[in-house]
């Protein structure tokens, strides 16, 4: 009996997933587990960017290492970093908003996962996962 819900909880936490979610003020946008560029792309008007006052972007880790971080980047439409933040959590206020958007109107949010001790680093190879594209129209 022990076995069998041993099993049973193993193969169930296998197959959790991260996720990741953005969201607009409080409004959802985007809750997902795929990295897919066109599908999670958001587009914005101008119109409805005055009405925002925050823009977040929040990863979940089913199965957080220890000794390990998490990073959200964000990039220009011409690959230029932007912003770096060391969390799970990325919260723009509008002002920022509309700095990072500035005059290339698409930004690109990723996400990297990295060990904290720096000879790790080294040994590991980092790859950016994309989390959303945010087009201003």
């Amino acid at each position: 009996m022990l076995f069998a819900f041993l099993s049973i909880f193993s193969s169930v936490s296998s197959f959790a997933q991260d996720n990741w979610k953005v969201c607009i003020d409080q409004k959802v946008l985007l809750n997902t587990t795929v990295e897919d560029e066109e599908k999670n792309t958001i587009k914005i008007s101008a119109v409805e960017l005055k009405k925002i006052k925050l823009f977040v972007v929040s990863y979940k880790d089913e199965s957080p290492q220890t000794g390990w971080e998490r990073t959200i980047l964000v990039y220009d439409e011409k690959d230029n970093e932007k912003l770096r933040k060391v969390n799970t959590k990325l919260s723009l206020k509008i002002a920022e908003l509309n700095t990072l958007l500035g005059k290339s109107k698409t930004i690109k949010v990723y996400t990297m996962y990295a060990p904290i001790d720096p000879k790790m680093k080294a040994q590991v190879r980092l790859r950016r996962v994309h989390l959303c594209t945010l087009i201003l129209q």
